[in-house]
């Protein structure tokens, strides 16, 4: 009897352990399905978090499509529009994301916060300076053509070894070893470091070794591969790219080793650079502008023809004819100018250099053909702020998109003063090379004239193209008809370099849901420069691994939701 009560005891103990062990294993296994059920929705979500981010890049690409002064300024613009670009909503709620009632209508009144699916349009908030504003952004995009390109930067050096390293030496925190070693890394033409850079020999010897590019990177984010660039020069104190000084990031403080304490470098170099600008080639019909150095002048002046405002004005036409005519026929006979007549020209001031014959055969800018003997285009400046924007929306000096201009309506002073400020060794450079239509500088600047210059065009720009008071400021040659520079031929000198608006942007895109949700973050720069078809993607990065940068609030979520 007693043996019969100690093996039903010990079933007991065996069957309650079977129990527990049962237990454990049903409530180990529930907690990985539940874990794997958690992996499998926040994948899906981030999956949806990308997507929604990815159609804000086909909205922005068919957006540029719409025309630059009409639509798109009725709409509000690209500078600043929250109603455009500020939590665009793609998903409204009503219908189910995930679970068991995805693709199925939820709710018939106000959408479930965790499935209202947005994208938002992020960029820097500047002042007139170019420098950060605070701790708040702007919904819209970013015109490339208001920083220095680097492909400009490198033809200009080849043209004139060591002029590239001045002009990047001008940004903050750039040395001569800096400037030389960026050359050195995008020039594909040389094997040959520069006098302070750096090729293969140098980067083989680090650990990992590797090689020089020789060629422009495909991001600017390539250049902290570069002997002498820091993330801290590069990117500023803006660790998490958002174009916000958030709290826990460093304070300027930090930049003091690159004696920088204004502020001009708390966004990094990157907010000067660029690998791509170029401008529109289309006209605001729709056609494509007319390029006045084609070969062929009869067929220009049948192009010149079709367009109403020129064939209402046959002098116009008749003159721009005549004109290539005849810096065609200078083009093909020696020059009576010798680099006595340069040099003379270039100190001896604008009216000088003005009258120096063009032996290109090309028209270098638009602003040649005022104020010449038998020119219908008088310097007049009412008359001018008339026909002159005519002109730009038309007509072009180049069969390709013009590259490298600079947005003056929307640089930064940093950035603006690559373009005009004097320079006792860059003018050197510029009268040893005797290029006069390739010259940076307006050699006949003072320093004086130069910082009046900067400050005349700070002074009187609206930033934001939708905002524009007097229409001739759409087009590069308003500092002239404004008063801040004075004299024409200063204004033929920079007008070369100068344009108000490009066709290739930035933008940051965010994507996430207003409730729970992780958060996309994409980078895209698009090029509209041709027009008729949406604007095409040349670069592409998520740098969701920065983390959100932006609060659910910013991005448009209702309050009382976001979270």
């Amino acid at each position: 009897m007693g043996s019969m009560k100690n093996r039903r005891g010990i079933i007991l103990v065996v069957v309650l352990v079977v129990a527990i062990v049962l237990t454990l294993s049903v409530f180990a296994f529930s907690r990985f399905m539940l874990a794997q059920y958690r992996g499998t929705h926040t994948q899906l979500r981030q999956t949806q978090v990308r997507l929604l981010a990815e159609s804000g890049v086909e909205y922005l690409r068919v957006m540029l499509l719409k025309d630059e002064y009409t639509i798109l300024y009725e709409l509000g613009g690209l500078y600043d529009n929250p109603d455009l670009f500020c939590g665009y909503v793609i998903t409204d709620g009503t219908i189910g994301m995930t679970g068991f009632g995805a693709g199925n209508q939820v709710s018939l009144g106000r959408g479930d916060p965790r499935d209202i699916g947005r994208f938002s349009v992020i960029a820097p908030a500047l002042n007139e300076e170019g420098l950060l504003t605070g701790d708040y952004i702007r919904y819209g995009l970013e015109d490339e053509s208001t920083k220095l390109n680097l492909r400009w930067v490198l033809a200009a050096d080849r043209q004139t070894p060591g002029y590239g390293r001045l002009i990047l030496m001008r940004l903050p925190g750039v040395t001569e070893e800096v400037a030389d070693s960026i050359l050195d890394w995008i020039d594909d033409s040389s094997y040959e470091p520069r006098e302070f850079g750096a090729k293969d020999e140098y980067y083989e010897s680090l650990p990992p070794p590797y090689f020089t590019r020789m060629g422009i990177p495909d991001s600017l984010d390539e250049l902290l591969l570069v002997r002498g660039v820091s993330p801290k020069l590069l990117y500023g104190v803006d660790w998490n790219r958002n174009g916000i000084v958030d709290l826990g990031e460093p304070g300027e403080h930090t930049l003091d080793e690159f004696d920088v304490i204004d502020g001009s470098l708390n966004l990094g170099l990157i907010s000067y650079l660029t690998l791509d600008s170029r401008e529109s080639m289309v006209t605001p019909d729709g056609y494509r502008k007319i390029n006045v150095n084609m070969e062929d002048v009869s067929e220009l002046r049948a192009l010149l023809e079709e367009i109403e405002i020129f064939a209402d004005n046959p002098d116009w036409i008749n003159f721009i004819v005549s004109y290539r005519q005849q810096l065609q026929e200078q083009a093909e006979q020696p020059s009576d100018a010798n680099i006595g007549d340069i040099l003379g020209a270039l100190l001896g001031g604008g009216s000088a250099a003005a009258a120096l014959p063009n032996t290109t055969g090309r028209v270098n800018s638009l602003l040649e053909l005022v104020g010449v003997q038998g020119s219908p285009f008088a310097d007049d400046i009412d008359e001018m702020n008339e026909y002159m924007p005519y002109l730009y929306d038309y007509l072009t000096t180049s069969d390709m998109p013009i590259v490298g201009r600079i947005n003056i309506n929307q640089a930064s002073r940093t950035v603006l003063e690559l373009l005009v400020q004097q320079d006792d060794e860059l003018t050197d450079m510029a009268i040893a090379a005797a290029e006069i239509s390739d010259t940076l500088l307006g050699t006949s600047l003072t320093s004086m004239d130069a910082w009046e210059i900067i400050d005349g065009i700070i002074a009187w720009r609206e930033m934001n193209p939708s905002l524009i008071e007097y229409p001739e400021m759409h087009y590069p040659f308003w500092p002239y008809t404004h008063g801040i520079i004075e004299d024409l031929a200063v204004m033929k000198q920079l007008e070369p370099y100068f344009c108000t608006g490009g066709a290739v942007f930035k933008a940051t895109v965010v994507g996430r849901f207003d409730e729970q949700s992780p958060v996309c973050r994409l980078e895209v720069w698009l090029d509209a420069s041709e027009g008729g078809r949406p604007a095409r993607i040349i670069r592409f990065r998520d740098i969701s691994d920065l983390g959100p940068g932006y609060s659910a609030e910013l991005l448009g979520a209702d309050e009382l939701f976001a979270r």
